[in-house]
């Protein structure tokens, strides 16, 4: 089964390690790349092409339904996830699944699902 490639818009390098050692842990085969803000997303889809990509809510001068909005117009069959901490987050503008974080043990399963899929 070829890797997944995971594409995660992340500003934190601790929930980014986090959800890493999650993966592994769930024995997923995966390349992940991070990006933090609209330019290293940008500069990383010149490079990358993702199966999948995961977002946070909250990001520092971005936000995460912008980000899933710029990878949906720019892959627009690309799975999109998006994580929150926030119990009253606002829907996605785009076809997305939601995880609150308390939710972030189902990832590997849903990551799983579509590396099955592929």
């Amino acid at each position: 089964m070829p890797a997944l490639r995971i594409l995660l818009v992340e500003d934190c390098t601790d929930d980014a390690d986090l959800l890493r050692f999650q993966l592994e842990d769930a024995g997923l085969s995966f390349d992940m790349r991070c990006a933090s803000s609209e330019r290293m997303l940008r500069e990383t889809l010149e490079t990358f092409q993702p199966t999948v990509a995961v977002s946070d809510l909250n990001l520092p001068g971005y936000s995460g339904l912008a980000a899933l909005s710029l990878l949906h117009e720019r892959l627009p069959t690309l799975p999109l996830v998006l994580l929150t901490g926030a119990d009253d987050a606002p829907a996605p503008p785009v076809p997305a699944t939601v995880l609150g974080k308390s939710e972030l043990h189902r990832l590997p399963a849903l990551l799983a699902g579509i590396q099955g899929g592929s």
